[in-house]
């Protein structure tokens, strides 16, 4: 397992609510394991929640830790000597609702991209090590079960994640990628 400060951490999102501003602090009760989402109530939801299942939606490789009183959570670092290009598509990735977890190497970065749920969107990169450039990438729209759709080299990539991602595909919480109306039209 690499050192905690080759992960890059933020706040873990409440799986009901997925509010950009709640946190997940430790609740009132005698169990350490129970958090208390600060947005839920708010929305009229049950309040507490489990760190397991927030775990369990989670793409392997990715930590969980209380960090200043909230859940955290702890993605592999980007590693270094990747060109623009290919940051730009990991972050148009992210854009659309995919966790990048890395996994670096002295050959070639794999990195793995996966929304929410089981029925989420699902991929993976492979990224030149000495370049830096994308190489080839498999893209499983509606989750592992899918068909997966294979893109050679980096236009190509970009223009799937674009493609899928754009084109409506919704994420577990069943809320439409923004951009998805004018897609369509």
């Amino acid at each position: 397992m690499p050192a905690a400060d080759s992960y890059e951490w933020q706040t873990a999102p409440c799986p009901d609510c997925a509010d950009p501003a709640a946190r997940l602090v430790p609740g009132d009760s005698d169990r350490a394991d129970i958090l208390l989402c600060t947005r839920c109530p708010a929305h009229g939801r049950l309040p507490y929640r489990d760190p397991a299942d927030i775990c369990a939606r989670l793409p392997f490789g990715v930590l969980l830790a209380m960090r200043g009183g909230a859940l955290h959570i702890g993605v592999p670092a980007v590693p270094h000597g990747l060109n623009a290009y290919t940051r730009s598509v990991v972050a148009l990735a992210t854009e659309r609702g995919l966790l990048p977890v890395w996994r670096p190497s002295t050959r070639r970065h794999h990195v793995t991209l996966a929304a929410p749920g089981p029925e989420g969107g699902w991929g993976w990169m492979e990224v030149g090590a000495r370049s830096g450039k994308i190489l080839r990438a498999t893209v499983h729209p509606h989750g592992r079960s899918a068909p997966g759709i294979p893109a050679a080299g980096p236009r190509a990539v970009r223009q799937l994640v674009a493609r899928l991602y754009v084109a409506g595909v919704t994420g577990d919480c069943g809320a439409v990628v923004p951009g998805a109306a004018a897609a369509s039209r």
